[in-house]
């Protein structure tokens, strides 16, 4: 690789870093602002309001956006560690 073409692969793996990490601070609180903007309880009285509210799926998707920032993490260090000589 030209050095033009390695410092524009670096910078934009910089950029995905700083993505990864930012979907990593803030995106599991995603799920739970689309959440409450959508009216979702804010309080629970017993396991079956839990249920029949389908407020689970806010746990789950949360999960989902954990499991997400994870794989980003990876993908950036896998692509670090393929520009390293």
């Amino acid at each position: 690789m030209t050095t033009a073409v390695c410092k524009e692969t670096r910078r934009r793996i910089a950029l995905l870093a700083r993505a990864s990490d930012l979907f990593d601070r803030f995106g599991c609180y995603l799920p739970l602002a689309i959440a409450l903007l959508n009216g979702w309880p804010t309080e629970f009285k017993s396991y079956h309001d839990l249920v029949t509210t389908n407020a689970w799926q806010v746990f789950l998707s949360g999960a989902l956006y954990c499991l997400a920032a994870f794989a980003l993490r990876r993908a950036v260090s896998f692509a670090q560690a393929e520009l390293d000589p």
